[in-house]
C-alpha cells in the first residue's frame, strides 16, 4: 500500500518526493493538579489543545533515483519551497493529506527549515511543523444609537424564491456518490460505479469533466467522478 504525503493550497496540490521515515504527532492537554482538603491531590482535566505533526525529508534534484514518488509530475526543490513560503506569508491554512490514513486536515504551517548539504547541492533537506488549524469567524457588534423617526406605511414585498438546499462541495467534504469512477479529472479511464456511497473529497479540479476525487472515509483513494454524482452530507 503506497502511502503519499501531500499539500492542497488554492488548487494547487503539491505532493511530497521522498517519503519521510516517520512523523511526529502531539497533543496536549491543560490539566490542572490541585489540592483538595481530605482527599489530597486531584488533577481537573482541561482542554485538549491543537495536534501538531512534524517530520523531516529531503526535495531531490533529479527525478530518476527510485525512491522519488513524484517522476510523472517532478518539481525542482525551488518549487516546494517557494509554495510553502507563500503559504506563510500569506497566512493562511492548507490541507494536510496523508493517504491510506485519517489524515486529511487543515493545518497551519509552525516552522519550516531547510538546508544545503555539502556534496549534495542539488537536494535540499528540509523539517516542517504543522499544527492542526481551527476554522473561526470573529464577529464585531456596532452600538448605534437609535433615533427616533416618522413611521412610513409598510410596503408588502413579493415572497422571495428559496434558495437551493444544495450545499457546497469543498475539500474535505464527506459526500454521497452515486456514479462511475474515472481515472483521471478529464474523465478517462471509467471504471466502477458507485451507489449510495459514503465518501470523502479530498482533490478539486473545477472545470474538469470530473471535478472532485474521492477516498473512503479511512483515505483509500477512489477515483474522480463528475459533479452530478456528489451530494455532500456533512
Amino acid at each position: 500500500m503506497a502511502i503519499g504525503f501531500f499539500i492542497e493550497y488554492s488548487g494547487q496540490i503539491a505532493h511530497f518526493p521522498v517519503n519521510p521515515e516517520s512523523v511526529v504527532f502531539s497533543k496536549n492537554s491543560s490539566n490542572e493538579s490541585t489540592e483538595i482538603v481530605g482527599l489530597g491531590e486531584i488533577n481537573v482535566l482541561g482542554i485538549t489543545s491543537l495536534g501538531e505533526m512534524t517530520f523531516e525529508s529531503f526535495f531531490p534534484g533529479f527525478r530518476h533515483a527510485s525512491y522519488v514518488r513524484t517522476k510523472n509530475k517532478f518539481w525542482n526543490p525551488k518549487r516546494y519551497i517557494d509554495l510553502i513560503e507563500k503559504i506563510r506569508r500569506q497566512k493562511k491554512p492548507c490541507r494536510f493529506v496523508i493517504t491510506h490514513t485519517l489524515i486529511n486536515t487543515l493545518v497551519s504551517i509552525e516552522s519550516f527549515e531547510y538546508e544545503y548539504r555539502a556534496g549534495e547541492e542539488n537536494d535540499v533537506y528540509f523539517s516542517i511543523t504543522l499544527k492542526e488549524y481551527r476554522p473561526y469567524d470573529a464577529k464585531f457588534v456596532k452600538v448605534v444609537q437609535q433615533v427616533s423617526r416618522p413611521t412610513t406605511p409598510k410596503v408588502t414585498k413579493k415572497p422571495t424564491k428559496s434558495k437551493s438546499t444544495n450545499k457546497q462541495v469543498t475539500t474535505g467534504s464527506t459526500v454521497i456518490v452515486n456514479g462511475r469512477l474515472h481515472r483521471d479529472s478529464y474523465g478517462a479511464g471509467p471504471g466502477q460505479t458507485e451507489k449510495n456511497a459514503r465518501r470523502k473529497v479530498n482533490f478539486i479540479k473545477k472545470g474538469r469533466k470530473c471535478p472532485y476525487h474521492v477516498t473512503n472515509l479511512n483515505g483509500g483513494w477512489r477515483g474522480w467522478v463528475t459533479a452530478s454524482s456528489v451530494r455532500r452530507v456533512d
